[in-house]
């Protein structure tokens, strides 16, 4: 199953690749975003690589001359790295890249990129344009790109090629082309701290106790459009997002957050937990992994993922 969007940026979506799981990705901009990346030591990724080449939509040209790239974990299985290629039309600043767990988090006040994923058979399977053309929306696939990736190199620490349409495709009501080369050293995403489990932490009551709680009532202010609730339940807890942004963006979450919530088991240890949930999306059965973590003002949810097969322990 492969989905497409309009994506209203910045904004959270769900994605459904073509033969893996529904997952719900935290696009990475204003409060929708959680990061903790590290940069490889020695390298400078505000000097990263360059590129060459267009974007083509409806007959507005923009054109790329900066590429970025990172080895990071692949959104479905963690014990597999997929590689991120970020294209842009402006240098980014050094500082865009601090504190980062995925390189699509660069482009959080950053415009006018490409961004695609390759997973570890050299296959592009993920692909977002940032494009004058498209006002506030992006153009996202998921599971599948229109553009084709040729590698002259795929490396552990360097990648460089072309991505290319090869002609103009109609999608979503545009007609775009990509035709870019490229080249840039790979910088290494920090793993996400292991979540807690049987071993490394203590079981959480029936209904996930307090941490449960909290993420239902993450819920209820997704469904209710409780901007304030949301605001105080999401980590960060600053929004770059005004109001209005943020109403927009929880419409969004209402129709994709599964129905039927359930929570079937959690940890945690320290200010940390996680929770596992199922749920419905169109009647079929989905498995959620919510990540939480304690503050001052109590738990917040870090990240979550939905996928229609169960976690892996």
């Amino acid at each position: 199953m492969s989905r497409c969007f309009i994506l209203p940026a910045p904004r959270r979506i769900f994605s459904a690749a073509n033969g893996m799981p529904l997952v719900m990705f935290a696009i990475s901009l204003a409060v929708l975003l959680c990061i903790s990346h590290n940069v490889l030591a020695g390298t400078s990724p505000a000097e990263s690589g360059s590129a060459s080449g267009t974007v083509t939509i409806d007959g507005s040209q923009l054109r790329l001359k900066h590429a970025y790239g990172m080895a990071q974990p692949n959104t479905f299985d963690n014990k597999k790295t997929d590689i991120a290629v970020l294209i842009t039309e402006q240098p980014l600043p050094a500082d865009a890249f601090s504190e980062l767990e995925d390189l699509m988090d660069a482009t959080q006040k950053q415009h006018n990129w490409v961004f695609f994923k390759i997973n570890a058979e050299g296959t592009p399977i993920y692909e977002v344009l940032d494009h004058p053309k498209l006002g506030k929306n992006r153009l996202m696939m998921s599971g599948f790109t229109h553009a084709a990736f040729i590698a002259k190199t795929l490396g552990k620490d360097r990648v460089e090629g072309t991505f290319e349409t090869g002609k103009a495709v109609d999608f979503m009501g545009y007609q775009y082309e990509i035709r870019v080369v490229f080249q840039t050293p790979l910088i290494q995403a920090k793993l996400p701290e292991p979540l807690p489990d049987e071993k490394t932490g203590s079981s959480l009551p029936a209904g996930g106790g307090k941490p449960g709680k909290a993420y239902l009532a993450y819920v209820k202010a997704i469904r209710s459009g409780d901007i304030k609730s949301f605001r105080r339940l999401f980590s960060p807890d600053k929004a770059d997002l005004t109001d209005d942004e943020l109403k927009e963006g929880l419409e969004m979450l209402r129709q994709m957050t599964p129905e039927d919530l359930t929570i079937t088991k959690g940890f945690t240890a320290g200010n940390h937990a996680v929770l596992y949930i199922t749920g419905t999306v169109e009647k079929e059965k989905e498995y959620g992994t919510i990540e939480m973590k304690k503050t001052g003002g109590g738990w917040q949810i870090v990240r979550e993922s939905w996928s229609n097969t169960p976690p892996k322990p």
